[in-house]
């Protein structure tokens, strides 16, 4: 896992509220304290992010923002479009990451230009930060101090990494 870390919380804040722009899914359970919601770039077809949902869901509160920046980007637009048109899209995410099916149906127009300004976000963010590596997940993850951390990829582990930020220890 590569981290970073945008130390200016004023900075940090115009960060977030980009990021609160994009499109995704919210897995946030009740009761999440303002401030305390990860946002998550992902590729519905990625095993490292597969992996992350497995030991974040549930434990962790989170924004996931699809993104299609592995292989066929047709295909993934398709699935991460499906899930983004799901009525229960949490669910949608759960499944795609469990069963792999890629769905046959294009994305509405409305869905795809979602799409591609997330993955222009994504894009953005690693050309304004070249000490990092693009990769999913890309984690963004508030410190209470106002601090952002920026964590590309996942390892088994990393669950205790991203709760130990969230709550500053």
């Amino acid at each position: 896992m590569s981290f970073a870390t945008i130390e200016d919380p004023t900075r940090a804040r115009q960060v977030t509220d980009l990021l609160a722009k994009l499109e995704g899914i919210a897995d946030v359970p009740a009761g999440t304290a303002p401030g305390q919601v990860a946002t998550i770039f992902f590729d519905p077809r990625c095993p490292y992010c597969h992996a992350a949902w497995t030991a974040l869901h549930g434990k962790v509160a989170a924004r996931w923002v699809p993104v299609v920046v592995l292989g066929d980007a047709e295909a993934g637009t398709r699935m991460a479009a499906a899930i983004l048109a799901a009525p229960d899209r949490v669910a949608a995410l759960a499944n795609a990451f469990d069963t792999k099916l890629t769905p046959t149906a294009a994305a509405s127009p409305e869905i795809a230009t979602k799409l591609k300004e997330n993955t222009e976000a994504f894009a953005s963010i690693f050309a304004a930060a070249p000490q990092l590596r693009p990769g999913v997940p890309t984690l963004f993850v508030p410190r209470p101090d106002g601090r952002l951390a920026v964590m590309v990829g996942y390892e088994p582990g990393d669950d205790t990494k991203v709760r130990s930020v969230l709550t500053g220890s």
